[in-house]
């Protein structure tokens, strides 16, 4: 299906070309001027440059700890071992973290089991 669908966009791009000579050296201009002006953006505003640069650092660098954030979450569920990831002073001092499950024993024992006579057995 990806095939296919890529060879549609082709043909309908390759539809839209125009047809005369004339059109054809127009569109090329066109074309032309526009990659080298977008190629030249940097000579032409190297403040704009420079900063987004510098976002693109911060960007890189919040991104690699969100996705070493979610690897280390993925990992801690996976394992099953009930380990937090907070750090030790969101637990509190001398006192560990809490564990996942909250229920006592009372808790996970069933309400009613139904009538328990076998006196016709």
């Amino acid at each position: 299906m990806p095939f296919f669908r890529t060879v549609l966009v082709l043909a309908i791009g390759i539809a839209v070309l125009p047809s005369e000579k004339a059109q054809q050296d127009r569109l090329y201009e066109q074309a032309s001027a526009a990659v080298y002006w977008t190629a030249t953006f940097c000579d032409r505003n190297a403040q704009t440059c420079v900063n987004a640069s510098t976002l693109w650092d911060a960007f890189l660098k919040k991104a690699e700890f969100a996705g070493k954030l979610a690897y280390d979450v993925a990992q801690s569920s996976a394992s099953g071992d009930g380990t937090s990831l907070a750090p030790a002073s969101f637990a509190g001092e001398g006192r560990s973290a809490p564990t996942r499950s909250t229920l006592t024993r009372d808790d996970l024992r069933p309400a009613w089991r139904g009538a328990s006579s076998r006196q016709g057995i």
